[in-house]
């Protein structure tokens, strides 16, 4: 009895379908949309102070840049041309003083590999502040 209970179980398991399980990527343009919403563009400046980015977070915009927050404003970044920024992709920002520039340089490496993938250059970084 206990064995055919078994096999009524692996059998159960085996004919069941199968449903893959979609990963949820949100694409550049739909974290960008997240990011500013609510909120009103400024001018856009050269370069933001870097010392308050690590505590306050940064968000990948793949194929777009990045965005980095410094307590309610959000600074967005895009790259000229970089459409190997990707959701795996890991970005090394190699800094020459405490800000964060247009026209610096981030590499680009894979994800768990650490393969080289390229590099991007920041552009102007435009700030969101809410209302």
């Amino acid at each position: 009895m206990r064995t055919l209970l078994h096999a009524a179980l692996i059998a159960g398991l085996v004919t069941a379908p199968i449903v893959p399980v979609a990963a949820k990527t949100e694409t550049g343009e739909a974290k960008l949309a997240r990011i500013t919403a609510g909120r009103t563009p400024g001018k856009m400046v050269d370069c933001i102070n870097t010392s308050m980015v690590g505590s306050m977070g940064s968000e990948k915009l793949p194929g777009i840049g990045m965005a980095y927050r410094q307590g309610t404003i959000w600074y967005v970044s895009r790259f000229d041309d970089c459409p190997m920024l990707r959701d795996d992709t890991i970005v090394i920002t190699k800094l020459h003083s405490s800000q964060l520039c247009r026209g610096d340089i981030a590499d680009l490496r894979m994800a768990g590999a650490n393969i080289p993938m390229g590099s991007c250059i920041f552009g102007g970084f435009t700030p969101y502040t809410k209302p």
